[in-house]
Parts: structure tokens; C-alpha cells; sequence
């Protein structure tokens, strides 16, 4: 009985091991959201595959005469895009693109609105393989270097792109 009960614990912390691993992983931590204090990897793994409901964002120029606005922001998931993938800005808004490659990936980035500051939050994840190289779009980078996206078997890497100018400019970083 007692060799029972020992192999359902090793298997507990085994498991318990396995899902908090993005928590151990200290050589490749990731700033934390300043918003909300958390680890971006665990907001992915919260949020992703749940729908989003009840974000709200402020619009219009920044000053007092914004909108409050309770419209989602919708995700794409996109699985085995292939090897090209142009994601674009939203026309009005801000868009989240949830993608899992099946093979090297090379992406591009279109659009935005004019006059209106516009996000989009890129989420790779890493098929349970790993290994699945992804070339990020052009975008000014901090310190002029596009971010790494992890090859690790199921890491998930976020990445936001932002313009105010209908994507003559963008800024891109983790």
C-alpha cells in the first residue's frame, strides 16, 4: 500500500514541477506587466485561450476629453499559419494575435489608423516540439535588436507593437 501512495506523490510533484516551471526559470525571466504585476508567460497561460471580456481603454488624443470604451480586444489564434504570415494593425482599436508555427515563420505587419495610438500583442507559442524558428516583422526595436523568440518546447513569448501613425511607424518590444 505504502508504494502506492509514494508513486501518486512523486507523480503530484512531478506535475506540480512541471506547470509551475515558468515560475522557476529565473535565467529567462521576463519584465513583469507594470499594470498588474505579472509575469507575462503566466497572463498567457491565464488569458490566452479564454475569451477577453470587460477590458476597458481609454481613447482618443490623452487628454481629459477620452472616451471609455468596454469593447474587447479581440483575439486571433492562428494555428499553423504556415511559412509567411502578415498580421495588421485593427482598423479601429487594438488586436491580440494568439499564433502556434508548425514550421519557420517569418512575419509582417500592416496597417493601423492615422492620428489614433494602436496596439497589437503578438503571442508565440512553441508547439510541444519546440524548435520552430520565428523572424519578427520590422519594427524600431529597444537598442535597434528584434526581441528573440524562445525556441523551447511549449514557451510562449509576448511581444506589443504599437503606432500612432497608420503604421509609417513602429515601435515593437517585449
Amino acid at each position: 500500500m505504502n508504494g502506492i501512495f509514494s508513486e501518486i506523490l512523486q507523480r503530484q510533484k512531478t506535475l506540480s514541477f512541471m506547470s509551475d516551471s515558468y515560475r522557476n526559470d529565473t535565467a529567462n525571466r521576463f519584465p513583469l506587466f507594470p499594470e498588474n504585476g505579472m509575469d507575462p508567460r503566466e497572463f498567457a497561460k491565464n488569458n490566452a485561450t479564454t475569451p477577453t471580456t470587460g477590458l476597458i481603454v481609454q481613447s482618443g488624443s490623452g487628454s481629459s476629453s477620452g472616451t471609455t470604451d468596454t469593447t474587447p480586444t479581440p483575439v486571433k489564434t492562428i494555428t499553423n499559419p504556415g511559412s509567411l504570415l502578415q498580421i495588421k494593425f485593427a482598423e479601429q482599436g487594438d488586436i491580440t494575435y494568439d499564433i502556434t508555427p508548425n514550421m519557420p515563420l517569418t512575419l509582417s505587419l500592416i496597417g493601423g489608423t492615422a492620428g489614433v495610438l494602436q496596439r497589437l500583442t503578438l503571442i508565440v507559442h512553441q508547439p510541444a516540439g519546440g524548435g520552430i524558428a520565428v523572424s519578427l516583422p520590422a519594427a524600431h526595436y529597444k537598442d535597434g535588436a528584434k526581441p528573440d523568440v524562445s525556441l523551447e518546447a511549449g514557451a510562449t513569448t509576448i511581444i506589443s507593437y504599437i503606432t500612432d501613425n497608420g503604421g509609417k511607424t513602429i515601435y515593437g518590444g517585449l
